[in-house]
Order: structure tokens, then sequence, then C-alpha cells
């Protein structure tokens, strides 16, 4: 895989410095080209932004400004990136501009949910997550260091080897290990018990479910282009992925898209909601690429 198409999507700064900073990280060693888009959602708001006499084309200017400000403070040159500025609702308009342009990686943050109607249908980010129109890296903390050791999680039926092959093609000098969760699912064996499964039949079932996982593991570690390392965590996956983010080392949770459905477009897994919202590190969702 090479990725030669990268978006960084910003709003405000300086929160977002971190998102230009991921961002041109990940591009510059790549060799792809970085977009940096901000949209602006304007009552009435067109979006030609060439009349510089109205209200749209003052935001429009002011927008790139902070934008190349955001740069030079960064350290990077103004050329290093295209500039695109956008009129519309934030999330409707990333979705649009995935579709059309097909990035290999999205670049934002994880934007806090504050209105009544985002708490209702999601942030900017769980609209875009949903969608699925694109690998999307939520930035959640500020830079500090490189990524240098990433977590790939997998349930054994999230296509994950596409998700390591997205991570290896952005991450190549990174480390990897490679984590799944294991649980007997609380609504089966409440059914199990009910039927009269006695403990050591519960027992046997998880070991079996832990062999099978051991077994995901293996398989998607020999598909790995370097040396990984694996684990099987224990206990409910959202809370027990959380957890894993917490070690002091860990720098990326890579997660899988999961199985499709039909409602996958109105909202996220409840796995990925949790990490966007409690895991201590930055968090890839391994959506698949697009093809141009």
């Amino acid at each position: 895989m090479v990725l030669t198409r990268i978006f960084a999507a910003v709003g405000q700064f300086p929160q977002d410095d971190a998102v230009l900073a991921r961002a041109l990280e990940l591009a510059t060693p790549l060799g792809a080209t970085l977009t940096i888009i901000h949209v602006i959602d304007l009552p009435d708001c067109k979006a030609d932004f060439s009349d510089q006499e109205t209200l749209q084309g003052q935001a429009a200017i002011a927008a790139r400004d902070r934008i190349t400000a955001a740069l030079l403070r960064l350290g990077a040159q103004t050329s290093s990136a295209e500039i695109r500025i956008e009129a519309g609702s934030a999330g409707l308009k990333l979705i649009e501009i995935c579709q059309e342009a097909k990035p290999d990686l999205v670049v934002m943050r994880a934007h806090q949910k504050t209105r009544f109607a985002e708490r209702m249908l999601g942030s900017t980010t769980d609209r875009l997550c949903a969608a699925a129109v694109a690998p999307i890296l939520v930035v959640k903390r500020p830079i500090n260091r490189p990524y240098a050791r990433v977590l790939l999680a997998t349930n054994g039926a999230d296509n994950a080897p596409a998700a390591l092959t997205l991570v290896e093609a952005l991450l190549p000098r990174a480390s990897l290990h490679l984590v799944q969760a294991v649980e007997i699912a609380p609504q089966l064996q409440e059914a199990m018990l009910r039927v009269g499964t006695d403990q050591a039949a519960l027992a046997a079932y998880r070991d079996a479910l832990i062999q099978v996982a051991r077994n995901d593991l293996r398989d998607l570690s020999a598909q790995a282009a370097g040396r990984t390392t694996r684990a099987i965590l224990y206990g409910d996956p959202a809370t027990a992925l959380v957890r894993a983010t917490r070690r002091p080392k860990v720098d990326l949770m890579a997660v899988g898209p999961g199985r499709p459905s039909l409602i996958r477009r109105l909202f996220i897994g409840s796995v990925t909601r949790r990490l966007l919202r409690d895991a201590a590190c930055d968090v890839l969702i391994c959506h698949q690429r697009q093809e141009r």
C-alpha cells in the first residue's frame, strides 16, 4: 500500500496545532500530499469566497491566516500543504469532500460534544467515523514524540489484515502489538446459566474463545511485514482496550472498522465510541480507503 494523499481537518487554533503537527509528521516521510481543510459554517454561506468585501470572504481570509500562522508556529513551510477553505456543515462537508477526493487518511481532533444536537447526532468526528469514507486518525493529546508503539486491536471479524496493511504503510518504523479482547457476552452467559450450564462448562467455553483469539492473532501476525508481539485481553472489550491505552509506552491504538451494518452511517460502534471518548492515546480508525 502506498499512501499519497493525507487530509488534516482543522477548526480552531491552538487546539488543532497537534492535528497539523501529526499530519505533517506522517505526510513528510511518505512524500504524501497534505491538504488542510477548514469548513466555515455561516448563515447563507456560499462556496464562493472570492468577494473579500463580504462576511464570507473575510471569514475565509481570517481562516487561511490562522492556518498559515499555525504552520509557521510549528516550523513548517507554508508551501508544505495545500489549504482548502469550504463552506457548509463541517461533518457533512467533510464527508462530501472525502467521497470526492478519496484521501488515504484524514487527521482530525477528538471533538467534544457540547450542544444538544451534537449529543444526539454525534460530533463532526463521530459523523466522519460513521460514514466510513476514509481511514481516520483522531488526535487526542498534544505531541511529545513520534508514534513508536502501536496497539492494533482486532475482534477476529473486522478485516484486521487491511488494518494491519494500513498501519504498516503509515508507520513502517513503529513497533506493533496485536491484541484481542475475550469475553463471554453477558447476555449469552446469562442464557447459558438459565438453561443449566455449570461453571465447568462456562470455563471450557471461555477457554475455547481464548484459543480462537490466539489463532486469530497468530494468523494476523504471520501476515505482518515486520516483527509483532501479541496478547489476549480479558473482559469487556471497550474497557479492556481503554485500559491498554493507559500503558506508558503506548502511542496509538488502531482498530478495524467492525462489521458493516445498515445503520453504520448514523452511528459508530460502542467500542469505537468508547475509545474516542476515553482512550489515553490517539486512535486510528482503519476504514478501508475508497478506490480512486
